[in-house]
């Protein structure tokens, strides 16, 4: 089964930014605040806003990624020592593009960037993992971890920022790209487990899993608000999540079968083949329409595997064990087993944000209690 050709994977196309000048309402800010020439920052300033350009035209690549988690960061520190968010002293419009409708959101807050920042970080991440093949075992676990980042960036989005944001960064609409990229994170692993011959058992339960989370990503693309906000791309989405449902539990109960011949129970071995057969019968009806010839190819490669495999299970029973076949609903269900998560995001670790631009700013309190001690 390990050379079943792979499954097209989701991904989230990036936001784009309206131009945003710090600089005015920064030096402004300094100057009131903190009693210090402007000036004296010039340098910092110029290197947040080439920044900014960076992570708003970002590559399409490992970098990309990198330098959206370093603009993130550096928004959080300056967020610390210049009030930025609504209704605050030195707030700015900031103009982003809401994914689905391309209309331009606006919002007087800086974490508004934040959210559109890390929006894009898990889109990116979606991007990475969905462009690699997955034939390697190295290209398997390059996707698995892109989608954990993924995962990882939506999670932080839903918990710390706002959701009234924008529609595409809702509270529906990011539990679906979590439980998209996590099953998709989940379906990497399933490969490699398979290309590694894991024990059958173990097998099942991963597969068991990617089932769990899609039916999960599953009830939010059925869900009707949450339909609207996708518009078109809803039933694209849905359609494919559908089919994997089905193919995927196929997987898992191949594998209980094999799991029942290793412990020489020839009718449970049927009777989980037979499933594996009409569930997998289920997902070619669904490939029919929209999906590409690749998956097709994969569905046929897998329904001649698990075919022989019953053909020949079901003459071993006949003619030698003679077991009565159970029905499905008398065996045990499988238990998914979760073997990725979110991978966290942390806006101040230094090896990824760099040292604080602005560090050198003190509150003039500070300043003024210093004062015996020149810094010169």
């Amino acid at each position: 089964m390990e050379a079943v050709p792979r499954m097209p994977m989701i991904w989230l196309d990036l936001k784009e930014a309206g131009d945003f000048q710090f600089s005015p309402s920064v030096r402004q800010f300094i100057l009131k605040n903190y009693g210090e020439n402007p000036d004296n920052y010039n340098e910092q300033m110029k290197k947040l806003e080439t920044l900014r350009q960076s992570a708003v035209n970002v590559t399409r690549d490992f970098e990309g990624c990198s330098t959206l988690r370093k603009y993130f960061g550096q928004l959080h520190y300056l967020q610390s020592r210049v009030p930025m968010g609504t209704g605050q002293e030195a707030a700015v419009p900031i103009s982003w593009t809401e994914i689905f409708s391309g209309k331009t959101v606006t919002h007087d807050d800086i974490s508004y960037e934040q959210a559109c920042i890390l929006y894009n970080l898990g889109a990116l991440h979606s991007m990475l993992g969905a462009m690699d093949n997955r034939v390697s075992e190295e290209g398997m676990k390059v996707s698995c971890t892109h989608f954990q980042c993924s995962a990882g960036a939506f999670s932080y989005l839903r918990d710390h920022f706002s959701h009234n944001f924008s529609v595409d960064m809702s509270h529906q609409i990011l539990n679906l790209n979590i439980n998209l990229m996590l099953g998709q994170a989940q379906e990497c692993l399933l490969e490699k487990s398979m290309l590694d011959n894991r024990k059958s058992f173990l097998v099942a339960r991963i597969s068991a899993q990617v089932v769990d989370y899609y039916k999960e990503a599953c009830r939010a693309l059925e869900n009707s608000e949450t339909a609207s906000m996708l518009g078109k791309i809803q039933k694209d989405w849905k359609k494919l999540v559908q089919m994997k449902i089905y193919y995927f539990a196929s997987i898992a109960h191949l594998h209980m079968g094999k799991q029942a011949e290793e412990q020489q129970k020839y009718g449970e071995r049927l009777a989980y083949l037979q499933s594996s057969i009409d569930k997998l019968s289920e997902a070619i009806k669904l490939a029919k329409v929209g999906q590409p010839d690749s998956v097709q190819d994969a569905l046929r490669f897998t329904m001649d595997v698990i075919g022989g495999k019953f053909n020949s299970a079901k003459k071993d029973n006949d003619f030698i064990y003679h077991e009565t076949v159970p029905s499905l609903e008398t065996l045990a269900s499988v238990k998914g087993a979760p073997l990725v998560k979110a991978l966290p995001v942390n806006p101040t670790d230094p090896s990824v944000t760099g040292p604080d631009l602005f560090a050198k700013l003190v509150p003039m309190a500070a300043h003024e209690a210093s004062s015996l001690y020149s810094e010169e």
